[in-house]
């Protein structure tokens, strides 16, 4: 990827035939930790490792250091005159590497007790340290209780077991005065859903963190789709002959801003080689006697409750007296049960914050269509979803969906109302909260069942 340029014009099958021999080339290992801050190293490895806190385990006689191999075809002597290195040379290494990583900020040394069902002995290095500093009246900390924790492992259980009582499901109910009054259309899905991370976001404040170096996932993926399609009409209110390389430049560009590496760009320029026909047939469609509008920001004051609505909507068009609502997506857009049910409220109340008059730009204006548009970049590459089904009536459902909201902020202005993790079963279906860890989801749901005690 990083220098392909370089290469010749090639066949199909000799570009197999040279990521094959490529590929055999480079060794991958795989397992281990899958921790983003933990690494388990073999001691060569190590070497070359800085960490803050190490554990230097296997310290036992046999396997850190190993014992020296015997040469079954050279004897000393033999090895000395052939000027070859003497079996002890590598235990040398060995005790290198041990007092390399014995000098990081904080280590943590482990031997067992039994190893292969046989008592093992303890490495020369620790009986060493033992020594010294007992000759230097130094006492080394030690944690037994770890070797209780390793025998209770294997110790029956009581008779009768002790009972097993997971976290239950929270219930925090802050102050009125601590609840927020001002909310966009997107977080009040999630309110909907998971009234928990509404409490941890708005009222402890606390932002889930990207893990460090993690690679450009949908997220960002999402948000620089969304700022191409921005760019295109901004940049380009006529749609030039050349579009589609427009298009699939303004993407790339916005990847790299996005954290996508140079030579990763190999995938991402084959997304946007197959979005871009799609984006710019569907632009055409569109266009024509449509006034243009992305990237708006709205807000609705529902007097009545004191609760403020706001929205950013991705794409307004203005036509026939009407404003339809558009919303990008690169995953699985909600279904129109989902969206008529108000778990996916999302273009339901930018409508209401449309007709309320709450877009500067536009003033009070009817909802047209809520549309969905999936950005795939596969092999359909773009498809648009209606929120709502052929039958369903725009106005009573956007009614709905607004005296849904009403209806929500008064039962969370009493303040016995709880911010619950995930307020049905059916929610906890789906996986992947920012806050799923903080509220021990995985005790209460899985251990002690959706109805676990502290449930709603």
């Amino acid at each position: 990827m990083a220098h392909g340029g370089a290469l010749p014009p090639t066949t199909v099958s000799g570009f197999s035939e040279l990521i094959q021999a490529l590929t055999a080339e480079t060794l991958v290992r795989t397992g281990g930790a899958t921790h983003p801050r933990l690494a388990i190293l073999g001691a060569i490895e190590a070497r070359l490792v800085r960490a803050d806190r190490l554990v230097l385990a296997g310290l036992e006689e046999g396997v850190w250091p190993r014992l020296p191999a015997t040469d079954p075809f050279l004897s000393r002597p033999m090895r000395e005159a052939l000027g070859l290195p003497p079996p002890e040379r590598r235990l040398g290494l060995s005790a290198h590497d041990f007092a390399q990583a014995a000098c990081a900020p904080e280590v943590l040394l482990v031997s067992a007790e039994r190893r292969g069902g046989q008592p093992a002995v303890k490495s020369r290095w620790l009986w060493r340290l033992q020594i010294l500093a007992a000759g230097a009246e130094v006492e080394i900390p030690s944690r037994p209780e770890l070797l209780d924790w390793a025998r209770a492992l294997d110790a029956p259980l009581a008779d009768p077991p002790p009972a097993l009582r997971p976290a239950a499901r929270p219930e925090p109910r802050p102050p009125l005065a601590a609840r927020p009054r001002r909310l966009s259309v997107t977080q009040v899905e999630t309110w909907t859903r998971d009234p928990y991370a509404i409490y941890a976001r708005h009222i402890l404040r606390l932002s889930p963190l990207d893990a460090p170096d993690a690679p450009v996932e949908a997220g960002p993926r999402g948000t620089a789709i969304h700022v191409a399609m921005e760019r295109l009409v901004s940049d380009h209110p006529e749609l030039p002959p050349d579009a589609e390389a427009r298009f699939e430049a303004l993407l790339l560009e916005e990847l790299v801003k996005v954290g996508v590496r140079r030579p990763a760009l190999a995938r991402e320029t084959a997304y946007a080689r197959r979005l871009a026909p799609w984006v710019i047939g569907w632009e055409r469609q569109r266009r024509p006697d449509a006034r243009i509008l992305v990237e708006q920001q709205g807000a609705l004051h529902l007097g009545e409750i004191d609760f403020t609505l706001t929205a950013r909507a991705d794409r307004l068009e203005l036509k026939d007296g009407l404003a339809h609502v558009i919303d990008f997506k690169t995953g699985a857009p909600p279904t129109a049960k989902q969206v008529k049910a108000h778990f996916a409220p999302q273009l339901t109340l930018t409508a209401a914050i449309l007709q309320g008059g709450g877009f500067a730009a536009l003033g009070p204006v009817g909802a047209g269509e809520l549309l969905y548009v999936q950005l795939t970049g596969r092999e359909i590459a773009g498809r648009v979803v209606p929120a709502l089904g052929a039958e369903e009536d725009a106005q009573t459902i956007v009614a709905a969906a607004l005296a849904g909201l009403k209806q929500k902020v008064a039962e969370f202005d009493d303040p016995t109302s709880p911010y619950i993790s995930w307020s049905a079963p059916q929610h906890a279906k789906s996986w992947g909260g920012d806050y799923d860890h903080l509220a021990r989801r995985f005790e209460w749901h899985v251990m002690g069942g959706s109805g676990a005690e502290g449930g709603a």
